[in-house]
């Protein structure tokens, strides 16, 4: 019961730290005139959603519609939601750089990123990891909702007698990341000190730049440290769990954000080149039972490039794009995470 309650404390803290900009999308939605406004909200905020459109249809007089949909990044759009309203209200994420190519660009001209960033104070958590910093230099990076404190964080670590860097991003933000995008962790140093909730940041950071990752959340105040090579034996475990696939199912995802049918095509021919059958399975979302049905060996994502991890434990294995290049023999082992900011 005490955890669940602290849990529930912790959710509510983050809550009350974030920015909506409510006055700002009511602003926006009467200069449009937008009669029918949808709202995407991630899954952890979306006990708010309620609230807020009750407050924009008071104070604005249009019409509010929910997304019940996933919304786990600037590639998960709500896209039929959007082709039904005037505006849909994207929270948690920024437009990048994936998002502002033909034709994806058409498919969101509608909506509108809401950063959510946050209000909470990050010196704190940053002066508890700092005791975790082995070396001298710290590479600092920041979940979007955080990214406008790294100046902060930085100046608690100089003050500490370390150095740390902000590393350029291709991204909105210097020092910004994406589940997808590591570009700014491109610094010289061995280790990284990421500013976020949860483990997905961090798990990919230590992943694709193979250092030492201390993760800082400055809601729960607690530290992790990952560590690439042990993080890095799991993928290895799921490839050598492949190696004698006989069929594999090639996933497609259907978000824009996310959809390369042709690198589908391209990994399928390679396959039965090498005497593997294989077969195009379209999909929104990646869960396990929507596989169990299929009778192939194994599975290869071409949806957005970090799912895979996320199936350690699914009965059958579902490879990246570059794992599976290990199967086919077309890539080596130590090549899989290079380059870590991944192509769209």
């Amino acid at each position: 019961m005490i955890s669940r309650l602290y849990k529930l404390i912790v959710i509510a803290m983050e809550r009350d730290t974030y920015d909506f900009e409510l006055e700002q999308i009511k602003k926006l939605i009467k200069e449009r005139g937008a009669k029918r406004v949808g709202l995407q909200l991630p899954e952890g905020l979306k006990t708010e959603v309620t609230d807020i459109a009750a407050e924009i249809s008071k104070d604005t007089g249009a019409e509010v519609i929910i997304s019940g949909n996933s919304c786990y990044g600037a590639c998960d759009i709500d896209e039929k939601l959007e082709r039904i309203v005037d505006v849909l209200f994207h929270f948690g994420h920024t437009q990048t750089f994936f998002l502002k190519k033909e034709p994806l660009l058409r498919k969101v001209k509608k909506v509108v990123f809401i950063e959510l960033r946050s209000s909470v104070n990050v010196k704190l958590v940053v002066e508890k990891a700092v005791a975790e910093i082995k070396g001298d230099t710290v590479g600092l990076v920041a979940t979007v909702q955080h990214a406008h404190a790294l100046k902060e964080a930085k100046a608690v670590i100089i003050h500490s007698g370390k150095k740390a860097v902000i590393g350029k991003s291709r991204l909105k933000y210097d020092g910004q990341i994406l589940g997808c995008d590591f570009s700014s962790a491109v610094v010289p140093c061995k280790e990284i000190l990421c500013i976020g909730s949860g483990s997905f940041h961090p798990v990919g950071l230590a992943l694709y730049t193979g250092k030492r990752v201390i993760a800082a959340d400055p809601f729960t105040m607690q530290i992790s440290i990952y560590e690439a090579e042990e993080l890095r034996k799991k993928r290895y475990m799921t490839i050598a769990r492949s190696l004698d696939a006989k069929s594999v199912g090639i996933i497609v995802g259907m978000k824009s954000g996310q959809f390369d049918l042709s690198e589908a095509i391209d990994l399928k021919k390679k396959a039965v080149e090498k005497g593997i059958g294989a077969y195009l399975i379209v999909m929104d979302d990646i869960e396990e039972d929507k596989l169990l049905g299929f009778k192939v060996d194994a599975f290869v994502n071409t949806a957005c490039p970090r799912v895979a991890e996320d199936f350690v434990h699914f009965e059958k294995p579902v490879l990246s794009v570059k794992e599976f290049e290990v199967v086919l023999g077309e890539r080596k082992w130590e090549d899989i995470f290079k380059p870590f900011s991944f192509k769209r």
